[in-house]
């Protein structure tokens, strides 16, 4: 007797991750690259969720990892790019790459083996950036673009998730 597979079956889940962020990624190439601020409502969803701070870059850095804290999230790292590069001989205004976690999403998604592929986006990123005209903005993945390609049961977690971090986000820039 055989089974028909499930198209969330295991074996095809990285194939399916991988065309769709391919899928996505020439949609975007296209389209070019993505604005500093949200599109106009109906157009398509970028691949990237951008807000504008009305901070300053080291009070949206301040003010993001408390708020993460406050969450009950862990920040797990926290990338300096800027300081990376110009120990490089580069010189760039501020960007700093943060992972975030929250274990009752993470451990949710990480007890699953057949989800456990999925741990290639984890923990959530967000960068915090100066334009060289001075503006902060903080970016992170745009969930919605990427849950239609998941599971239903990770699908709900990325949306759990996105949703807390957008509080954390619309906290720290007020």
């Amino acid at each position: 007797m055989t089974t028909k597979a499930s198209i969330y079956d295991i074996r095809h889940l990285p194939l399916t991750i991988t065309t769709a962020v391919l899928f996505l990624l020439a949609g975007w190439l296209l389209s070019g690259p993505v604005a500093a601020e949200a599109p106009p409502s109906g157009e398509p969803s970028q691949l990237v969720e951008v807000v504008k701070s009305s901070k300053s870059f080291p009070e949206t850095l301040k003010a993001f990892k408390a708020e993460v804290r406050s969450a009950g999230w862990s920040l797990l790292n926290s990338n300096n790019m800027a300081g990376i590069l110009s120990e490089r001989g580069f010189t760039l205004d501020p960007v700093v790459i943060l992972d975030v976690c929250s274990g009752q999403y993470s451990a949710r998604i990480l007890s699953n083996d057949a989800y456990r592929p999925i741990s290639a986006f984890m923990p959530c990123r967000v960068s915090i950036y100066q334009t060289s005209e001075g503006e902060v903005f903080i970016a992170r993945m745009n969930v919605g673009a990427f849950v239609a390609m998941m599971p239903p049961e990770v699908a709900e977690v990325m949306i759990a998730s996105d949703a807390e971090i957008s509080k954390i986000i619309e906290k720290a820039i007020r």
